[in-house]
C-alpha cells in the first residue's frame, strides 16, 4: 500500500468515528404556533408530522428552543389530549440540535 492509500483510509476512519449516529432520530423543525389558540412551540418533521411536545422544555439545555431551529428528535406518541388540536400529542426521549 502506498502512503496515501493508508493517509486517506486513516483520515475516513478518523472522521467516521467522529460523527455521531441519529439512528432512530427523525429530522424536524421548532415552529412557533401561538398565532394559534392553545398552541406554543411545536415541531415539523420532515416528512409532514406535526408534533405537540409535552415535555420540551424538560430539553431546554441540550436545544435551541426557537422558531426555526432544526432539531433531531426521538419521541413516543401518548394518550392525551391538547388544547391546541395542531399535532400529534407525544413525548420526547431524545432531542438534538441538527
Amino acid at each position: 500500500m502506498n502512503a496515501k492509500a493508508i493517509f486517506l483510509g486513516l483520515t475516513l476512519l478518523a472522521f467516521s468515528a467522529c460523527s455521531k449516529s441519529h439512528s432512530g432520530f427523525e429530522k424536524g423543525k421548532l415552529q412557533d404556533y401561538t398565532g394559534l389558540d392553545g398552541c406554543g412551540m411545536l415541531i415539523d418533521l420532515d416528512n409532514g408530522t406535526t408534533l405537540d411536545p409535552t415535555n420540551l422544555t424538560d430539553f431546554q439545555s441540550e436545544v435551541n428552543i426557537v422558531d426555526g431551529q432544526n432539531i433531531w428528535v426521538k419521541y413516543h406518541e401518548i394518550a392525551a389530549g391538547s388544547i391546541c388540536m395542531v399535532g400529534t400529542v407525544v413525548e420526547i426521549e431524545e432531542m438534538e440540535n441538527r
